[in-house]
């Protein structure tokens, strides 16, 4: 029997073809993508779903987010737990145009039929907040609108929806202090929402027990972390993704 050339089968994108391609762009960087800064193939939701093949666990979350942001149930709290390169950014990009509604769903391979299949005609869009452990500093408060903001919740709650979410936990934040029930209000206020949270763990690894950080302690993190995820899954119409 004779095998047709792999490149028949699946045909490679021209820049693969031609040797144009650069290493660099296959580096997905969330933080890039919500500051529209990104290359097309990241930044533009059409451009990605043409590029990303929906694999068995995509499908899933997929899934839970449709139903999560529509309220007909799906998981309210998702940790992604892969080795490095495993691709959990990708996973959480994708999350985030679904979630984020430019494109016309029509218009985004593989992503009709997860709505067919729950049930549902038409996703709302979503308030989305991006905290990259990464980039973010326990020991720089952030400037938003010339609003100092020391916290990670501080920083969720800007994202979600400025200075009237803010309010909410603003002493909270100036105290580096968890903002318990605080935050199931914010996201029902908010909602439909989405909180992604990427590179936690190296963002954590920067803290201490004294709380002399703009950011808090350690052992506070830890008091947060309870609290986010109990809001996630009391809120109405709220998802969290962390990786």
């Amino acid at each position: 029997m004779t095998l047709k050339p792999w490149r028949e089968i699946a045909v490679p994108h021209q820049d693969v073809l031609k040797g144009t391609f650069q290493q660099a762009e296959f580096a997905a960087d969330l933080s890039r993508v919500h500051a529209c800064t990104a290359t097309a193939e990241y930044q533009n939701p059409v451009l990605f779903f043409q590029r990303t093949f929906i694999t068995e666990g995509m499908r899933l979350l997929l899934d839970s987010v449709v139903k999560r942001l529509v309220g007909k149930g799906g998981d309210p709290v998702i940790q992604l737990q892969t080795a490095f390169g495993g691709g959990k950014t990708h996973t959480m990009l994708a999350v985030y145009h679904l979630a984020k509604g430019e494109a016309a769903i029509s218009d985004l391979p593989g992503i009709p039929a997860i709505l067919d299949a729950a049930g549902v005609t038409e996703l709302p869009r979503a308030r989305i907040a991006v905290l990259d452990g990464i980039k973010a500093s326990p020991n720089q408060p952030m400037v938003r609108e010339g609003q100092a903001i020391r916290t990670l919740w501080g920083d969720l709650a800007w994202q979600l929806g400025g200075r009237p979410a803010i309010e909410r936990v603003r002493a909270d934040d100036e105290r580096a202090t968890s903002p318990g029930d605080a935050l199931r209000q914010l996201f029902n206020e908010f909602g439909p929402c989405l909180i992604l949270i990427d590179e936690w763990v190296a963002y954590a690894r920067q803290l201490h027990d004294q709380s002399d950080l703009p950011a808090g302690s350690f052992e506070t993190h830890f008091t947060f972390a309870q609290t986010l995820t109990e809001a996630a899954k009391a809120a109405s119409r709220c998802m969290l993704v962390v990786s």
